[in-house]
Formats: C-alpha cells, sequence, structure tokens
C-alpha cells in the first residue's frame, strides 16, 4: 500500500508544480499534456526504450468503451476547431488538420457505426463518441 501513497504523493507535488508555474507564468488554467516516464524496475539495466513501442505522434488519446459507445478523447491544443478533419472507417478514427501538419489513426476497440458520430472540442480538448455497431464480427478460427 505504501507505493500507492507514494505514487498519490508523487501527483499532486506534480499538480502543485503546475499550478505554481501557471500563476507565476499569468497563464490561464487549461490542460496541459506532460509526458511522465516511470522506472518501475530500477534494478534493471536498460533504457525504457529498449523494450516500449514508441508512438512517433505525441498526440495524447484515451479510448474509452461502454456497453453501448466508444468515446476517443483527444489532446489537440493550440488547434483551430474547423482545421481538424476526422474520417471514421468504423473500424479506425483519423484525425489530422488541414495544414497537413497532423496525421493520427486510432484503432478502436469495436466496429462502431459511421453515421451518427459526435464531437465536441473544447479547450484543445476533442471527444469523438461513436454508437457502437450492433453487427457482430465474425472472429476466424484457425
Amino acid at each position: 500500500m505504501k507505493k500507492s501513497k507514494d505514487i498519490d504523493d508523487f501527483i499532486k507535488w506534480l499538480e502543485e508544480a503546475v499550478d505554481g508555474m501557471q500563476d507565476e507564468g499569468g497563464v490561464s488554467k487549461r490542460p496541459i499534456f506532460i509526458d511522465i516516464s516511470i522506472n518501475l524496475c530500477p534494478v534493471m539495466d536498460y533504457e525504457p526504450a529498449d523494450f516500449c513501442v514508441q508512438r512517433e505522434s505525441k498526440v495524447p488519446v484515451d479510448v474509452l468503451e461502454t456497453e453501448k459507445n466508444i468515446h476517443a478523447v483527444v489532446g489537440l491544443a493550440g488547434m483551430k476547431k474547423e482545421d481538424i478533419r476526422l474520417i471514421c472507417t468504423g473500424k479506425t478514427l483519423e484525425i489530422s488538420n488541414e495544414q497537413g501538419t497532423l496525421k493520427e489513426i486510432i484503432e478502436l476497440p469495436a466496429k462502431v457505426n459511421r453515421t451518427g458520430m459526435r464531437t465536441t472540442y473544447e479547450n484543445g480538448v476533442l471527444e469523438v463518441v461513436f454508437n457502437k455497431s450492433k453487427k457482430r464480427v465474425k472472429k476466424n478460427n484457425y
């Protein structure tokens, strides 16, 4: 249980540090995306990049699945709403921009209906909600 408390304390310290930086710099309180690497095995002699698959893109993405929906939450700080382009194949969501500086393809955990997609974009955070397809995907048995 001590490790969990240590992580909770670290996250609290990190939040306080970010709040302090925002207060000092006069920056508005908006989402900030920070990449953190934690070495869970400090006695092992290797770099995390030796065994981790690194994504080329640094766009933060969370995909959540409920009984009826798939939610994709994507951090697109500094992008204008009208520049965002979305393409859904039913199995993937492609996010790009008009300037061609962004292209992120997200594999969805279940097949979705391409029609009825709902989106919101606020404070640099894009949320896309899909209805899951009612069709069952046949699995191949090899």
